[in-house]
């Protein structure tokens, strides 16, 4: 960076109290309450833009310009550059109860100003094509994670214990970059706006609302506010257009949010956010004697996703193949179904909607295990300290109700939408195995 903004100071503290320490605590109470601490911790951290001397202008060769030598600007000058920074703050709280529940609890609040953001484009009058960094934009992100591990039985035959971990995270957009458009939207099917809002998550998905099919002549008439049918100014049935497109029974029906006869830019809401409302993983221990079973679990709860398979496999636009959904669809009057009918190259009946984006919640078996260790007293003839056997199964059950392949999809981001076109789905593996140690 430019020698105005080349260094920066990133002062933090934290502080934390042993509850259980304090004089005032009786033993008999310190018998039950094994710890207790409360801690603290506020801060600023900086990222600097990656790369060597950046924010230098540079020149190059144009060539010959009549019959001088001549240079053009190719990298602008960037003596405004400066650190991002980060503001956190930090809550939390850890018990252990009877020797047996362990309990941690922290609150985080993470507010990120003068955003770096990469290869910026900027308008062709300013005599560059793009920028390598600018500063602009804050993102807040809030949230809380919880973690126990629980002690149920142990003796000397039996340990019998559980934990498990849940996270919820919410960021928010606190200032729109100088430079964001809008959205990259173009109308067509197949196609939902990326849009990032002030106020609103990253990762939010917009598009039509989807309310089936029209079933008849009468339910294509546009209508306003109130319900009324819509006549234009010779006294005729005005019919619902998608895009340019007028409507016919059997055709795909979106909502008109501003009751103006047509399907486009200006009707579409807000669909979903593809953040989990909360994510997480845990599981249990059994050991009986020398023989050990154990297990973990990972799920995210109110992910939604664009199923863009069933984009492919349902939109009877073509000629590729099409799955058994597509039996059901509309072809008469009467005919139960929120499938429109086949539309060979022609039509909208399939623009991004809300039909297409699903609930992606889910749990999974990632592991399930199980060990044996030989006795000791078995293996000191044989000049052997240790020998383990071991049988583990990887992602062997999912629970979930999405329609796709794989719900375990990728997390958003600013610059894609979440959009799962046939994952691959996770394989059942098995590893059986010996631990040998002389």
């Amino acid at each position: 960076m430019g020698k105005e903004k080349r260094w920066g100071t990133f002062p933090a503290f934290g502080a934390a109290w042993n509850i259980e320490q304090e004089h005032f605590w009786s033993d008999s109470f310190k018998k039950w309450f094994n710890e207790g601490k409360v801690r603290f911790g506020y801060g600023w951290s900086g990222t600097s833009p990656s790369g060597a001397s950046i924010y230098l202008g540079a020149y190059k060769s144009l060539g010959q310009y009549m019959d001088m030598p001549a240079i053009t600007p190719d990298r602008m000058q960037l003596d405004n550059l400066k650190w991002e920074t980060t503001r956190e703050m930090d809550l939390g709280i850890d018990l252990r109860l009877f020797n047996k529940l362990s309990f941690t609890f922290d609150y985080y609040d993470k507010q990120t100003s003068d955003m770096l953001l990469k290869d910026t484009k900027l308008p062709a009058s300013t005599g560059y094509s793009s920028v390598k960094y600018i500063n602009s934009g804050k993102m807040s992100n809030k949230g809380v994670e919880l973690r126990f591990e629980y002690t149920i039985l142990k003796n000397k035959v039996w340990t019998i214990s559980a934990n498990a971990n849940v996270s919820r995270n919410v960021n928010k957009v606190k200032e729109l970059p100088s430079t964001w458009v809008m959205d990259n939207y173009s109308f067509g099917n197949g196609n939902y706006a990326l849009r990032i809002v002030e106020n609103a998550p990253v990762g939010s998905f917009y598009g039509y609302k989807y309310l089936g099919v029209y079933q008849n002549t009468a339910e294509t008439y546009a209508r306003d506010a109130m319900g009324n049918v819509m006549y234009d100014w010779q006294g005729n049935v005005i019919t619902m257009k998608n895009g340019t497109v007028q409507t016919y029974p059997g055709d795909a029906k979106y909502e008109d949010i501003n009751h103006d006869g047509v399907i486009n830019e200006n009707d579409i809401v807000y669909l979903g956010n593809a953040n989990p409302k909360f994510f997480g993983g845990g599981g249990f221990q059994v050991r009986w004697k020398d023989l050990t079973l154990t297990t973990f679990f990972y799920g995210r709860y109110g992910q939604k996703v664009i199923n863009g398979a069933r984009i492919s496999l349902e939109n009877m636009y073509g000629k590729n193949n099409q799955s058994t959904a597509v039996l059901h669809r509309w072809r008469a009057e009467g005919d139960q179904t929120d499938i429109p009918r086949a539309l060979y190259g022609m039509g909208y009946n399939y623009l991004g909607s809300d039909r297409f984006v699903e609930d992606a919640s889910f749990i999974r078996l990632k592991t399930l295990s199980l060990s044996y260790n030989f006795p000791k007293k078995w293996l000191k003839n044989w000049g052997i300290s240790k020998l383990n056997v071991f049988a583990t199964g990887y992602d062997l059950f999912t629970w979930t109700k999405y329609k796709g392949q794989d719900p375990e999809v990728s997390m958003p981001s600013a610059t894609s939408l979440v959009r799962d076109n046939a994952t691959t789905p996770v394989s059942r593996r098995f590893a059986i195995g010996i631990n040998l140690d002389f």
